[in-house]
């Protein structure tokens, strides 16, 4: 058993009931022992417990990752693994699980790292930011999108992802020229400004928090429109998307995060068979990504010369969030509850697994 499992075994973190005046966590001792269940998978006994405020039953199993999972201890290695280049298919074959297991941890953990991001989220960005997006597609051809991205420039944290779908562009045989008018028919045109639009969300959100920095942007002409809809000026500077991509290239933080994806990411990889096959489990694997560069890995794996801590630190450490790489323990430990947790429209959709403008069906 780790320690800790033992620690919520002796002290519940919070009361789950969401009325409670416990529930978003305190030093006092609300509870009472209530018991215990003996249970097949480890630690084997599932010590309970009764609010001594609001009277509601939990358990220690309560505060998990597992909490109502059959089988116990596989997120760590979903994560790893899914996180180093295996698709789903081959993770459940590894584990020797069902596909959908694997489906339904990333989910979950997903769930929990924006809960995590969003209690250590820097509420002051002082440095400047490189702003790009990350093509790629779900589904099918026909379905291309853009992950809108925001990653600092000295730290290499990624502050935003949102997700912008497009509509299919370039060269079509005369078949896929059929086929795309057939989708349109159907579901019609994906929103034509959606990359305008989440560019103004994550300006605005940049703006408010980072006054007087400036924000690298390549030559996109919604980017630019986004910029000049703005209510106040912002510092920007557009970047020529054939300027040699190396760590002089002032969008060289964007251009790393988008190779990591490339290379670890199995659906991202050149005619892959892995890809994603909805917008949700896109952004999952964002997000999960997102955690693990920004609180749970080093800056780079190997010593730099223009920056001798970043083998040492992670992004999160540069901008005052953390004070040590955290294991999945520290991040994952502790299950958090939507109902503790403020998020804004575009977070409870993602929680929801909410994309109105998809052509798939999404399973909750």
């Amino acid at each position: 058993m780790t320690e800790t499992a033992d620690q919520l075994q002796l002290i519940p973190p919070y009361c789950p009931n969401p009325d409670c005046r416990y529930h978003f966590g305190t030093n006092v001792r609300f509870y009472v022992k209530n018991g215990f269940s003996l249970t097949d998978k480890p630690p084997f006994q599932n010590q309970r417990y009764k609010c001594k405020s609001c009277g509601d039953h939990f358990s220690a199993n309560t505060f998990r990752l597992d909490f109502r999972k059959r089988l116990a201890n596989l997120s760590e290695n979903v994560l790893h693994y899914s996180l180093n280049g295996m698709s789903n298919n081959s993770i459940a074959r590894l584990l020797k699980v069902n596909e959908g297991t694997i489906r339904d941890r990333l989910k979950t953990m997903a769930r929990q790292a924006l809960y995590f991001e969003k209690e250590h989220r820097p509420q002051k960005i002082s440095e400047d930011v490189a702003y790009d997006g990350f093509e790629t597609f779900t589904h099918s051809q026909f379905s291309p999108c853009y992950v809108n991205t925001a990653v600092g420039s000295h730290s290499l944290f990624i502050y935003h992802n949102t997700f912008s779908p497009l509509n299919r562009k370039g060269r079509m045989t005369a078949e896929q020229k059929i086929k795309q008018q057939e989708l349109i028919d159907k579901h019609g045109f994906y929103p034509r400004d959606s990359v305008y639009i989440e560019s103004l969300y994550i300006f605005e959100e940049f703006a408010s928090k980072a006054p007087g920095r400036k924000i690298y942007m390549d030559q996109h002409r919604a980017y630019e429109r986004a910029i000049r809809s703005l209510d106040f000026k912002i510092n920007y500077e557009t970047i020529s998307s054939r300027r040699r991509r190396d760590p002089a290239n002032p969008l060289f933080p964007i251009n790393h995060l988008h190779s990591l994806y490339r290379h670890f990411f199995s659906s991202q990889k050149r005619e892959t068979i892995a890809f994603q096959k909805h917008e949700a489990a896109l952004l999952e694997k964002i997000q999960l990504m997102k955690i693990y560069r920004n609180f749970m890995n080093s800056k780079f794996v190997r010593k730099n010369k223009f920056d001798p801590h970043a083998h040492e630190k992670s992004p999160a450490m540069y901008v005052g969030v953390i004070d040590k790489i955290l294991s999945f323990e520290e991040v994952f430990g502790i299950r958090k509850l939507p109902s503790q947790i403020s998020l804004d429209q575009r977070e409870m959709n993602f929680v929801k697994r909410l994309y109105p403008f998809s052509r798939q069906t999404i399973a909750v």
